[in-house]
């Protein structure tokens, strides 16, 4: 250890030099308190052992200028004084001394104080390079931070939150946000909306925005259906994100007239339709897992297609709002939120927010919170007329015909027929209407026309249950063909294609429809939706044939 001996005594500093010495410390000499201030900073060292009255300058002051070179550093002074009453041994600490020690000096204190200051200069040392690096990390973060909001921001700045018939609000927990919402309109009219909320919360949670917007814009300017856009980013977030992580996601499309929209929905909490003056129409259930825990394999993206009133309201939100707790303790919860939504006036959105702020009261924020209202009305063709010329599909015609093995060992024989459709044609963007149109007519056919089976089961109690239970074995003796056939000719009717399904069976009586009409609409689908997706559905020959027009422009 360097230590700087301090006294206007020679005989003192000789001796303190050879106690010092003779255990091992290395000395050096000052002969009043400015000699000790101007040697100090080439010097540095590790303990000063300073007297008090000194010509020149005394300790003291001495001491005060050496504190001021030491910065953070703790380089204990140990004042040597003959002094023993208590108001000069307040001033010696007072000065900036951390210990004293009376004359004459008794080497065996000296060397215990060295001891215990050298333990104390070693434990100060260790804090202060820890607060070094916490400086240093602290500053790095700070410029990690900066540059994943600059990322961040660029990869979402693309979002259309200026379309008209959407209001949103958004509120981050903290400096980043783990819920994203995603806005741009199709270029042949409509939009397409993404509420999404990541595992967790801050920069981890919202590094996941990353994947997903960019796989969200970039088929979204080719106007890929819902299902292939989630199911693309399903691939997408399984191979992005650890396993501990995932995205519970909304995404839905409405069409350029507010007719009527699809829905993907996987772990966010039920959106509500909520109609004008009537309030909760209906709820969009979460009928999927969240995105990144499938394999491709297992994957569903099946969307709901929903049909909409003018001036309809589509809430979508997540668990922020509903899990969100007040000073008592009581969570807001999805019943709170129904009881708004019931009565609620023309600005949903705004009902909402007012209502969930009185109750969180001033109670700090636990989650992201997100609440996105979109209203079904038409929007404007932002495709430029290049585009639009792009999207003129050329003359197409198909038919399949579908036997019993495809009946029983295919789940979903539809999906493949859609498949075959170009994909950056006005089929492809038309994909998930055309294949909810042709499985409801694949499955009248198949329940109603080859099994005959009859819809008023579901009715009854534990109906369904029967119902499936009957269809299961009916199917494993079912005998028959449906065929299929699609047609578009522009040249003849511009922007329709022509569905015809047709069956082996033996038919049903077309004019009371009753089993058709109350097919599933439970479940918001239906030969009732189809109707109102098409322009046209007829029967003919007793049922077993259903023509129907459905106009893509």
């Amino acid at each position: 250890m360097k230590i700087l001996v301090v006294d206007d005594q020679r005989s003192n500093r000789e001796l303190l030099k050879w106690i010092l010495e003779d255990s091992g410390h290395q000395c050096v000499e000052a002969e009043n308190g400015k000699v000790a201030v101007d040697k100090f900073p080439d010097v540095k060292p590790d303990l000063v052992l300073m007297d008090v009255m000194m010509p020149v300058m005394d300790g003291y002051e001495s001491t005060r200028q050496i504190k001021k070179l030491t910065g953070e550093m703790y380089i204990p002074v140990i004042f040597l004084t003959a002094m023993t009453d208590d108001q000069a041994l307040i001033k010696c600490l007072e000065a900036g001394g951390d210990d004293f020690l009376s004359k004459p000096i008794d080497e065996v204190i000296l060397q215990a104080k060295i001891k215990a200051h050298t333990r104390t200069q070693e434990l100060n040392e260790q804090v202060r390079k820890k607060n070094d690096e916490l400086t240093y990390l602290h500053n790095r973060l700070q410029q990690e931070h900066e540059m994943g909001e600059h990322v961040l921001s660029n990869a979402m700045k693309e979002s259309f939150f200026d379309a008209p018939n959407i209001k949103h609000f958004l509120s981050p927990m903290s400096m980043f946000n783990g819920d994203i919402l995603l806005v741009t309109p199709k270029t042949s009219g409509g939009l397409y909306i993404l509420l999404g909320d990541f595992t967790g919360h801050g920069l981890a949670a919202s590094i996941g925005a990353i994947p997903v917007s960019q796989v969200f814009f970039a088929m979204t300017q080719k106007n890929f259906p819902v299902s292939d856009i989630v199911a693309s980013l399903n691939k997408t977030l399984n191979r992005f994100l650890p396993n501990h992580m995932f995205c519970a996601l909304t995404l839905l499309e409405i069409n350029q007239s507010g007719t009527y929209c699809s829905v993907w929905s996987g772990g966010l909490p039920d959106a509500y339709i909520v109609g004008p003056g009537a309030g909760i129409k209906q709820k969009i259930q979460s009928q999927n897992m969240p995105l990144g825990v499938l394999e491709e394999d297992e994957f569903e993206s099946d969307v709901e297609l929903i049909k909409l009133d003018p001036g309809d309201k589509i809430l979508l939100y997540t668990d922020g709002i509903i899990e969100s707790c007040n000073a008592a303790g009581d969570m807001f919860g999805a019943e709170r939120l129904e009881a708004i939504l019931s009565n609620a006036s023309k600005d949903v959105i705004q009902t909402v927010l007012d209502r969930f702020h009185l109750f969180k009261g001033e109670t700090e924020q636990d989650d992201d919170v997100s609440i996105v209202e979109i209203t079904a009305e038409p929007t404007p063709d932002y495709s430029s007329q290049d585009e639009r010329m792009d999207r003129v599909p050329i003359p197409w015609k198909t038919k399949v015909t579908f036997g019993p093995r495809e009946f029983r060992e295919i789940s979903d024989p539809v999906r493949q027929v859609v498949a075959m459709f170009p994909k950056d044609s006005a089929f492809g963007e038309h994909k998930d209407v055309i294949h909810t149109l042709l499985k409801e007519f694949y499955s009248n056919a198949l329940e109603h026309g080859l099994m005959c089976l009859d819809s008023k089961m579901k009715a009854e109690l534990d109906g369904f249950e029967k119902y499936y239970q009957l269809r299961a074995e009916k199917l494993a003796s079912v005998t028959g063909t449906i065929d299929i056939i699609l047609a578009y000719e522009p040249s003849v009717d511009p922007g329709a294609l022509r569905i015809i399904v047709k069956d082996s069976g033996d038919g049903f009586d077309p004019q009371s429809r009753e089993i058709i009409e109350n097919d599933d609409m439970s479940f918001g689908r239906g030969m009732n939706l189809i109707s109102s997706l098409c322009e046209r559905v007829d029967y003919y020959d007793n049922g077993t044939r259903i023509e129907a027009l459905y106009r893509m422009s």
